[in-house]
């Protein structure tokens, strides 16, 4: 497998292992808010770095075309 192929297999797994933990989360309390959830943060954070990752990706497909 590619790096591209470890990345989207580590992303999910670490989305699938915070939304686990979300759900047990919200199970077991009750009154909570989502957005001070540290899982909800996590998700929020992986998901801000995947779509950085797909730009800087992007980019530089862009950039090896010009030359």
């Amino acid at each position: 497998m590619d790096k591209k192929n470890y990345s989207n297999i580590a992303f999910w797994f670490l989305a699938v292992i915070n939304i686990i933990s979300l759900f047990e989360s919200i199970i077991s309390t009750e009154g909570f808010s989502l957005l001070k959830e540290p899982e909800f943060q996590n998700l929020l954070l992986l998901a801000i770095l995947k779509k950085l990752a797909y730009r800087s990706s992007e980019s530089a497909l862009e950039t090896d075309n010009i030359i």
